[in-house]
């Protein structure tokens, strides 16, 4: 792990992956400390004489051209693909009507266990009556 040496107090070592944070806390407690911040890299922090030195140097200036300088490169004029036009020989609407499913019909024909929710506690047991006869006429 690399360390760095903070710009406002000469004494803080800070891990380089640290040094963001503790710009931030170190800069809050020397407000009054005559240093800049590179508008490339806000890690780097300088006194004000050493910015304009600063800025012709910065490794972090290349990202930034980078950036900036590709709106302003010659660029050809592009024409999206063309599209493909897709066709297909099946019509759903063709098809012969099929009755949609019902679980509640299919469950009243099957062999399964049904229960019922929300109903009064007679109409509960009616319904738990049905379904013993249900399943025993099934099992016959």
């Amino acid at each position: 792990m690399s360390t760095l040496q903070c710009p406002y107090v000469k004494s803080h070592k800070i891990l380089e992956w640290r040094m963001q944070f503790h710009l931030i806390r170190c800069r809050r407690n020397h407000p009054n400390a005559p240093k800049v911040v590179c508008p490339f890299n806000v890690t780097h922090v300088l006194n004000e004489a050493e910015l304009k030195f600063h800025l012709n140097v910065c490794p972090d200036r290349a990202k930034h051209d980078n950036y900036c300088c590709v709106d302003k490169a010659p660029t050809k004029p592009t024409t999206p693909p063309p599209k493909h036009k897709y066709e297909s020989t099946e019509n759903w609407d063709d098809e012969p009507a099929v009755p949609s499913y019902n679980p509640t019909e299919y469950a009243k024909k099957a062999p399964v266990l049904r229960s019922i929710s929300g109903a009064k506690p007679s109409e509960r047991k009616k319904f738990r009556e049905e379904e013993r006869a249900r399943l025993r006429n099934r099992l016959d």
